[in-house]
């Protein structure tokens, strides 16, 4: 499936149909998007009222195109995709994107719509996304119909998206964004009438631009094969599912949204985990669990080394730790030894080395080389690092120091600064070099707890299989 779906989100030519001079409808927006991002391929608009269009021929129909069309995004009102999508099985278009709504989550004339309208994609070989999608956001292609009014700069990076909601799909990036993730591939994959979550994660679990899958969604089509894809991906790389509709509210919206149905949330929870998805509540908590499978280290075990500069957050974090099932083990006494020895005429002679590590305001002189040090002697000790720091996170030399500390040492190291709501660019850059950052200990626990699981089930599997530990 990887090669079936890469002319999708990396084609090569581009029809799009409903091109519009107004920038404030779709189809003057998307056409500006593509056009001031530098979109990779051949660009056609479609109208048959233009001849020209932002600088670019236009044409009356698809069928006027010359030459093959990788991907046709319709920006054209729901009654008229029947016709539009007759042209493109016509012309051999490989995927359309229908960005309308008004189809089978809109009742019994919807769904009829949106049947005649996939009898004639199917009878053609075309593959749909949507409908009632905002498309795709599509960085390495310089392609983005998901967040048009807000810039975000095309910066590929390395987590992959689909969302049934193009709410969710939108905040995932900007809010994402902001936090560090860059993205390899988005997918706002609305009624899911022919491709559907099964296809994507398949397609991303094969992706070499992609090394972490995120996933918002309502109801499942084909459930039974994308916990058979999951559980094939998750043996490579990590899968977090934000399952929507957990109330009967919830489930009640679900329905009138995408049609679909939202299910039991137990029921999901208990095939997430034997898929080895892991498995997220809300938007936020999707992000963080992104950001914590962004580090370049995988932990080996669940022994926490706690560091802080205030003993309040030491408690603050050891309780968060353990009560998401992570160890906060003493340290053993040779490490302690080390710690009481190197802080004793640097540091406050009150510091507690026991775990967690209680500086107590060290010298500012020496505050970055103090940080490393003990970090350094503390790893030898547990398998993940966790710092509550009040140096700035937005020193660049001191974050490549970690980076470097954290290659050395071979193991993860989790960061959360004094003071989150002034450190938003550090938070942003420490995730974006492979250290991941979060805005409270309770948040880090968390993110920290889901990365042992996963290591942990994937070993079992593997275990199961007679594989060696990966």
């Amino acid at each position: 499936m990887r090669e079936g779906l890469e002319p999708l989100f990396n084609p090569s030519s581009l029809a799009l149909v409903g091109a519009s001079r107004d920038e404030w409808k779709s189809g003057g927006m998307f056409l500006k998007s593509f056009l001031n991002h530098g979109f990779q391929g051949r660009l056609y608009p479609v109208n048959p009222r233009e001849s020209e269009i932002m600088g670019l021929k236009a044409y009356p129909s698809v069928l006027d195109i010359p030459g093959d069309i990788d991907l046709a995004i319709l920006a054209i009102p729901a009654p008229a995709t029947e016709q539009a999508m007759v042209e493109c099985a016509r012309k051999g278009v490989r995927f359309v994107v229908i960005h309308s709504a008004g189809f089978g989550e809109s009742g019994d004339m919807g769904r009829e719509l949106e049947a005649r309208v996939m009898d004639s994609a199917r009878r053609g070989g075309v593959r749909v996304v949507g409908p009632n999608c905002m498309g795709i956001y599509s960085p390495y292609a310089r392609l983005n119909t998901i967040l048009t009014i807000v810039d975000v700069p095309m910066e590929g990076g390395k987590v992959a998206f689909v969302g049934q909601s193009g709410w969710a799909s939108e905040i995932f990036i900007i809010s994402g964004y902001d936090r560090g993730l860059r993205s390899s591939r988005v997918i706002s994959s609305g009624n899911q009438s022919d491709l559907s979550t099964p296809d994507y994660v398949e397609y991303f679990g094969s992706d070499p631009k992609t090394e972490v899958i995120a996933a918002y969604i309502e109801g499942i089509k084909g459930g039974r094969r994308l916990l058979q894809v999951a559980a094939e991906v998750s043996r490579k790389k990590p899968i977090i599912m934000w399952k929507a509709g957990r109330t009967t509210a919830g489930a009640r919206a679900v329905t009138s949204h995408t049609g679909s149905l939202a299910g039991s949330d137990e029921v999901y929870s208990a095939a997430f985990r034997q898929a080895g998805i892991t498995k997220a509540n809300h938007l936020e908590e999707l992000i963080d669990l992104a950001v914590a499978f962004t580090s370049t280290c995988r932990p080996r075990g669940n022994r926490v080394g706690i560091l802080v500069e205030a003993g309040g957050g030491g408690v603050a974090a050891a309780d968060a730790c353990e009560g998401m099932g992570l160890e906060v083990p003493p340290f053993p006494e040779e490490t302690q030894e080390e710690l009481t020895e190197y802080l004793r005429e640097i540091s406050s002679p009150l510091s507690v080395v026991r775990n967690p590590v209680d500086l107590i305001w060290p010298p500012m002189s020496e505050f970055s080389r103090i940080l490393l040090r003990c970090v350094e002697s503390m790893a030898r000790a547990v398998d993940i690092l966790l710092l509550l720091t009040y140096y700035p996170l937005d020193d660049e030399s001191f974050a490549q120091s970690m980076v470097e500390l954290k290659e050395r040492i071979d193991k993860p190291i989790f960061v959360v600064p004094a003071y989150p709501s002034r450190q938003s660019q550090g938070l942003s850059l420490y995730t974006r070099k492979g250290i991941p950052a979060f805005p409270s200990a309770e948040r880090a626990a968390k993110a920290i707890s889901a990365a042992v699981e996963y290591r942990q089930n994937r070993n079992r599997r593997t275990a199961a299989e007679g594989k060696k530990d990966v």
